[in-house]
């Protein structure tokens, strides 16, 4: 019986220590990885007040919003069963995205900032967090190799969310570093900023549903 409640304060508190940062956050159906509101692009805030208003009302997930917190994502997946990699990288102790980052430092003869603020999934993966250019292209997904790719459009589950397979762990709390340009392909090409729209956090009018959302 006491579980939940203390779930629900480490959620809370996820949402916060990330809001702390700047990034803005949603909340996520307990227990999964699929939003418990409708909107939650424009509704995604930082703001502490609004976020204690939301969590006080359920065990919810903490959805992190990647372009609108300044955030690229670089994610290491693990393969599934009988998911091999390509011939170029069918190399003893490759298994999965962590070892084909390590196979690309090599040949690169490459640094890896692994100062960055990292997060390992529930699954065995890894997410590296970047600080996203400014002016830069939202891009939804830019694959760099076999389990290796980068994204900021969209979201993806905060350290301290909880899923059926585990939890998603924070690894090393540092602050988010530049991009190294050769995992992206170059720099990223700036396009002009576009104006600041208004701001539609969460507020209590709108509250959070714990059953799945019905598509818009």
């Amino acid at each position: 019986m006491s579980e939940q409640p203390t779930l629900q304060r480490g959620l809370k508190s996820a949402a916060l220590a990330a809001a702390g940062r700047g990034w803005r956050v949603f909340p996520l159906r307990p227990g999964s990885t699929v939003p418990a509101v409708r909107d939650w692009r424009s509704r995604a805030t930082d703001d502490a007040e609004r976020i204690e208003r939301c969590w006080d009302t359920g065990p919810f997930n903490v959805g992190l919003l990647l372009c609108a917190s300044g955030l690229l994502l670089l994610d290491l997946s693990p393969a599934g069963p009988g998911d091999r990699p390509p011939l170029d990288l069918r190399l003893p102790g490759v298994h999965d995205g962590a070892d084909v980052l390590a196979v690309l430092l090599e040949r690169r003869a490459a640094r890896f900032p692994f100062e960055t603020y990292t997060v390992a999934g529930p699954g065995g993966g890894q997410q590296y967090y970047f600080a996203h250019p400014p002016g830069s292209p939202c891009t939804p997904r830019l694959p760099v190799a076999w389990h290796v790719e980068m994204r900021c459009a969209g979201y993806t589950p905060a350290a301290g969310s909880v899923v059926r397979g585990g939890a998603y762990g924070l690894v090393h709390d540092g602050a988010p570093q530049a991009v190294p340009d050769w995992l992206t392909g170059g720099p990223l090409h700036p396009v002009p900023a576009r104006p600041a729209g208004a701001r539609n956090p969460l507020d209590s009018r709108s509250r959070p549903r714990t059953t799945s959302p019905r598509p818009s």
